[in-house]
């Protein structure tokens, strides 16, 4: 872009606004605007030429849904990425259909600034780049309008004639039109447009409600796989494709090493593969980024310690440019290292150590167990990756002061397996510590890893979270973390719910999962929550089936999402009345439970 590009940061938490402005001015090529009170950003619109919006949705001081109606009809070209106080399901049915309109990245506010800076750059390149159709998807006008509960009328414009409107009862569409055409018809016409612009109206009095909960949603789903079976172009045509499955097709593998020799001992390791190819390499993270867009690999390998930019800035921006599985292959990536933990925090699926032939190691055992992960990474649905801030301490003492003397009233157990730490990092700092539950976590991972991975997730949670022990009695807002090598049950002492530690008694069957659930029902019976996450086997189900059967809530990670998804598929079977929701969606179902 010729002139020096301007930024608009739309918020009233003028905090916020002077952290991300910090942050912002290390770039040299963008000029950064603030708007915190209403009427700033109309003014900074129309006298600046802007490249990118940054707008926090929930603004109490600023109408956002009409500054956006603004760009999406007058200023189409800019780049917006919308900020949100917390996740809803219209947004959740939206935000993993990566179509190149003008909004195309959605922050839950926390959100880490550096974050926000890489989507500001990629916002820029887009723009040069012209990689997008100016406008708005309706679905994503739909999951504004839900995030702020509003009661409205929305009119979207499709050219200058035609034109739809979508009925809105505190946030609900509960009936559109559109021609001749009423409720759903009209909406999956509606829905149907390539973006386009929509202006708020005020709300109709004795709307008929034509559109069900479940209507809305099938409408989403058809609006999203037209749209991904026409490989994002409108009308068919030359552009249009359907998409393959992963039977019919192999896994396209892209390594990321600055090590050339490291690069060929991976690439071996599949030469002969029937089912991966490698299909591009590079030798640091800039390269990277530059190439994978492009290629679209279906996973990625990649080193931490590289030149230039290292693994862990890769991923950060990857995850934002252009979401990729993605197999930490590193010497440090080991279990219970740091590292480790921030690659999971920032979107890596999983984690495996480099081939080496020093010491103990099975050569043998290390190419399979990468050619074994590589396969799993492709078969997971990337989510959007909401980034955590941590929690500062002074706001968690406060909180666990709050709850000092309140009696646990209800309990919460997870139980995970493989890839249970991804899983884990996605929802326990999104775990909310205001009310008097005590959580209660299984993990399938060697005891000696867990003080270290406590100590990790304490950092970024707003409980408290730290190793179960034995005869500890269980606080509201903490979470204790266990091994699957041991039992962990519940006993009530003098009014008290204290934990008890056990080693597990079959070395080679598991069954700590069930214990758990089995204990905590014994205790609280249908104030139990009981949550299944990814690994291998089966545990869990026998004991959900009872947490299920007593009155309490049961919730499984999609098994679409997860790394492992044996276990919360077995589960799923076994108790089809239990929630069956996305990592990330799990802790506001956790509170939707726990503050009945």
């Amino acid at each position: 872009m010729s002139d020096i590009s301007k930024i608009l940061i739309v918020d009233d938490d003028l905090t916020f606004v002077n952290d991300l402005c910090e942050v912002l001015s290390a770039y040299s090529q963008y000029k950064v605007l603030t708007a915190t009170n209403k009427g700033d950003e109309i003014f900074a619109l129309k006298k600046e030429k802007i490249a990118v919006l940054v707008v926090n949705l929930n603004a109490q001081n600023i109408d956002a849904l009409a500054l956006l109606s603004l760009v999406s009809s007058s200023y189409r070209h800019i780049q917006c990425i919308v900020m949100i106080s917390e996740e809803h399901r219209s947004l959740e049915s939206v935000r993993d259909c990566h179509f190149k309109d003008s909004i195309y990245l959605y922050l839950v506010k926390p959100s880490n600034l550096e974050t926000i800076g890489c989507a500001v750059l990629e916002g820029l390149q887009r723009l040069d780049e012209n990689d997008y159709h100016p406008g708005i998807f309706v679905g994503k006008i739909v999951s504004f309008v839900e995030a702020l509960q509003k009661t409205c009328r929305i009119r979207v414009h499709f050219g200058s004639k035609k034109q739809g409107v979508l009925f809105f009862e505190n946030g609900m569409l509960v009936n559109a039109s559109c021609e001749n055409k009423q409720g759903v018809e009209a909406a999956l016409e509606i829905f149907d447009w390539p973006p386009l612009g929509f202006t708020e109206e005020p709300p109709e009095e004795n709307v008929e409600q034509l559109i069900t909960a479940k209507g809305l949603e099938t409408i989403l789903i058809t609006s999203r796989l037209k749209k991904e079976a026409a490989g994002n172009t409108f009308g068919g045509g030359e552009g249009a494709s359907c998409p393959i499955s992963r039977a019919d097709q192999k896994i396209n593998l892209f390594i990321v090493d600055d090590s050339r020799m490291m690069r060929k001992v991976i690439a071996n390791i599949f030469k002969d593969s029937p089912v991966v190819e490698v299909v591009g390499e590079a030798e640091n993270g800039e390269e990277a980024l530059q190439i994978i867009p492009q290629l679209k690999p279906d996973v990625v390998t990649l080193d931490v310690e590289m030149p230039v930019m290292d693994g862990l800035t890769t991923i950060k921006h990857l995850m934002i440019q252009a979401p990729t599985p993605t197999v930490m292959l590193s010497s440090m990536t080991v279990e219970g290292a740091e590292v480790t933990f921030d690659a999971l925090k920032y979107g890596a699926v999983d984690f495996v150590a480099k081939p080496s032939n020093t010491g103990n190691a099975n050569l043998e055992e290390q190419t399979s167990e990468i050619d074994r992960k590589v396969r799993l990474a492709a078969e997971v649905e990337i989510e959007a990756v909401k980034y955590v801030r941590a929690v500062s301490q002074e706001k968690k003492d406060a909180l666990a002061l709050a709850l000092a003397e309140k009696k646990c009233e209800r309990l919460v157990a997870l139980g995970a397996a493989e890839g249970g730490y991804g899983s884990l990092l996605k929802i326990l700092p999104h775990l909310t510590a205001k009310y008097p539950v005590g959580y209660l976590v299984m993990l399938y991972a060697p005891s000696r890893h867990l003080d270290s991975f406590a100590k990790y997730v304490n950092k970024l949670s707003s409980l408290i979270i730290r190793r179960a022990e034995n005869d500890a009695k269980i606080e509201a807002g903490v979470c204790y973390l266990a091994s699957g090598e041991e039992y962990l049950t519940i006993r009530e002492v003098e009014g008290e719910m204290i934990l008890h530690l056990s080693a597990a008694p079959f070395a080679t069957r598991r069954g700590s999962i069930d214990m758990l659930f089995y204990s905590m029902t014994e205790r609280v019976k249908e104030k139990s929550v009981a949550v299944v996450l990814s690994g291998m086997g089966e545990d869990g189900g026998e004991g959900m089936e009872e947490v299920l059967r007593v009155g309490g809530t049961g919730i499984i990670q999609d098994p679409t999402v997860s790394l492992y998804r044996e276990m919360p598929a077995m589960v799923a079977a076994r108790c089809p009345e239990a929630e069956l929701v996305s990592d990330t969606g799990i802790p506001k179902s956790i509170e939707k439970a726990i503050a009945l």
